[in-house]
């Protein structure tokens, strides 16, 4: 199916290098694919290598570009395993962002697996990519200048929190192996990254976003992209993974296939006025899973529906990810989850990507059929280590969503 994925929790922290090559192993399945409901399935997700890239951060207003800021971007890796191993598909990096002057942001960013497919690149080589959901917070070290690049939030909260998401696609013809990244992080208006009701609500930059992404080699950042919506197709699924008390890895679950409807409700800019650029999509998500997972939009009252954002686009296609449209996104549903059960009112927090390579979906078995372009991923949000839906600040996840169309 499209992917597989992995969660956790964790209490130690420490310095640790991925490492290992998967070129020679691709496709590597994840582990996650075909078993029965609410089973625990054994993950399978290989480490990765700290990298640094060119990065660009947006300063956005009224949905319009307002100031673009080139940056470079240092990834290093951090150890959350608890005792008894690593979690279910969690991982923490430290991110920090630099320009000749000195670092600008930085801070420890949770990565949650989200799923893994195949990609062939233009000179006709294999890549397997592995995508992660990003959250976390990032402050700069000092001062900047407000509004842009610093939000006007910072200076009360000595940091903002960012969500997003880092692909990691891995060379399977050459060894060592090579890889190559793509990932976006973006703080979004107060109406989102703000909302009334969570820590940090309040009236700071209305009009405002901000948005971080790599590579910065062929992107061109446009707040008008092609919008997500039906039909769907046959390769989505959903899964849930369980989370312990603090200091007990997390499990996987297997992937829990469903079908999908996904209703564009209106275009709109969300962050400014209404005469601006139309850059948010704000749409109804319909889900039924065959285990009986389904997710309603009631259209309140933490999120509208499933928004999204238009970013940019790479438009280099010999460089990764190739033609590739950005959209961030987030959304607000009522879950039912049949394994706990529970019917729970949940926020999610994502990233939709259009295009870039053609891509295939990896089995337990091997390779599957062909992959629809359109790759909309999401996370709900949870207050560590395991509490109850939360906004505006880190967050762990137990729901998974991946679909495509």
């Amino acid at each position: 199916m499209l992917g597989l994925w992995k969660p956790a929790v964790a209490s130690l922290f420490g310095l640790f290098v991925w490492s290992g090559s998967i070129g020679a192993q691709c496709p590597l399945p994840d582990g996650l694919d075909g078993g029965p409901c609410c089973a625990v399935a054994p993950d399978n997700i290989p480490s990765f290598p700290k990298f640094t890239q060119d990065a660009l951060e947006i300063c956005w207003q009224n949905c319009n570009i307002n100031q673009v800021i080139p940056l470079q971007a240092c990834w290093s890796n951090l150890n959350i395993a608890p005792i008894g191993g690593i979690p279910c598909g969690e991982r923490r990096v430290r991110l920090d962002l630099k320009n000749a002057v000195g670092i600008q942001w930085t801070g420890t960013l949770r990565l949650q697996y989200s799923r893994t497919w195949m990609e062939t690149d233009p000179a006709g080589f294999p890549l397997q990519v592995w995508r992660f959901l990003v959250n976390g917070d990032l402050r700069p070290p000092v001062p900047l200048l407000i509004p842009c690049p610093e939000p006007p939030c910072v200076p009360v909260f000595g940091k903002a929190r960012f969500t997003g998401y880092v692909d990691y696609a891995a060379s399977c013809a050459i060894v060592p192996t090579i890889y190559q990244h793509a990932w976006m992080l973006t703080h979004s208006c107060d109406s989102i990254d703000h909302h009334a009701g969570f820590p940090r609500a309040g009236a700071f930059h209305p009009d405002r976003a901000y948005t971080i992404v790599g590579p910065a080699a062929g992107f061109v950042p446009g707040p008008i992209q092609p919008t997500e919506g039906t039909p769907g197709s046959a390769f989505e699924d959903v899964r849930r993974r369980n989370l312990p008390p603090v200091a007990v890895p997390a499990t996987c679950e297997f992937e829990e296939r469903m079908t999908y409807l996904l209703t564009p409700q209106q275009q709109l800019c969300l962050c400014g006025i209404a005469a601006a650029p139309l850059q948010y999509l704000i749409a109804n998500l319909m889900l039924n899973g065959v285990c009986g997972t389904s997710i309603t939009t009631p259209g309140g009252p933490f999120l509208p529906g499933f928004i999204s954002m238009g970013i940019g686009s790479w438009t280099i296609a010999g460089i990764y990810p190739g033609l590739e449209r950005l959209r961030w996104n987030a959304g607000g549903y009522d879950y039912l989850d049949p394994c706990l059960p529970a019917l729970r009112r949940e926020v999610f927090f994502g990233v939709t990507t259009i295009g870039g390579y053609p891509a295939t979906q990896i089995l337990a078995g091997g390779l599957g059929a062909p992959l629809p372009l359109f790759f909309i991923d999401q996370s709900n949000s949870l207050t560590p280590p395991g509490g109850g839906t939360t906004m505006n600040v880190p967050y762990v996840s137990d729901h998974i969503l991946n679909l495509n169309h």
